[in-house]
């Protein structure tokens, strides 16, 4: 996990992501960058398509409150709320909210499968509006998802792929995409890979790239419960990476969950 470093560490940060180590160690995560390099290019323009079926589908709406630092909100793949101060999911809200009590409207189809993910807020022109529109193409095994923005003229700005194994999560992949921005590709990527023991969550390695300084974050973070079940504390290992001197590089400290969750 990043922490902020002086201007000394930082050039010792920018030579280690130079070094032929780190290079190789990226390899696999530039050929990720790649991947969406090419779905970006795939999906840019498929927002019309992709959003022609879902009046027709949607069955039920759910609305929450919060998760605004959390891609999807209440819903979303990722696990970092568990370890990331500040990072929650927000709440589901009992029936339809009047305007400017949400974060987030789900759209479910009639077998309750997510269709459509809006974003809200006020932040353009004080206007409480849809500001990214999250969109589906499911897969036997492999989710991906294609978020908008309106105010861009519908540019396709997040992507993301969730694989599943005897429908449990085991990979979340996400994508800031840059490419319609005048961008090379994507400003970061982010991958979370689970592991479970007796169907209950037991570690998750999370790796960030960024792929204009080839800088590779590695870390693992293995839970442990209280006596109800619920994940209580996790210590984490830095796997690789530049070696900050830093809390987050020993295995023996333990932390507290930030969120109640089994």
């Amino acid at each position: 996990m990043r922490e902020e470093i002086g201007l000394d560490e930082l050039k010792e940060v920018l030579a280690y992501n130079q070094s032929e180590k780190n290079l190789r160690n990226c390899e696999s995560f530039e050929n990720l960058n790649q991947k969406y390099i090419l779905l970006q290019e795939q999906y840019a323009n498929s927002f019309q398509e992709l959003n022609a079926s879902i009046d027709s589908k949607a069955y039920r709406k759910e609305y929450s409150k919060g998760g605004a630092t959390l891609h999807r909100g209440f819903y979303s793949p990722s696990s970092l709320d568990l370890v990331v101060g500040g990072c929650n999911r927000g709440k589901i809200l009992k029936g339809t909210p009047k305007n400017n009590t949400y974060d987030y409207e789900y759209i479910f189809d009639d077998k309750g499968i997510l269709i459509c993910s809006k974003k809200y807020s006020d932040e353009f022109d004080g206007v409480f509006s849809i500001i990214a529109i999250e969109l589906f193409v499911y897969e036997q095994n492999r989710v991906l998802s294609f978020v908008f923005e309106p105010y861009h003229n519908h540019a396709l700005s997040f992507i993301s792929e969730c694989q599943y194994k005897n429908e449990r999560l085991v990979r979340y992949e996400s994508a800031i995409c840059e490419l319609h921005y005048g961008g090379k590709g994507c400003t970061e990527i982010n991958v979370e890979i689970f592991e479970y023991v007796d169907d209950l969550l037991r570690s998750i390695f999370w790796y960030r790239y960024t792929p204009s300084i080839k800088q590779l974050d590695e870390n693992k973070f293995i839970f442990f419960r209280d006596a109800e079940g619920y994940l209580s504390t996790y210590t984490v290992e830095q796997l690789g990476g530049y070696a900050q001197n830093n809390n987050f590089s020993h295995s023996s400290d333990y932390y507290r969950v930030k969120a109640k969750r089994k």
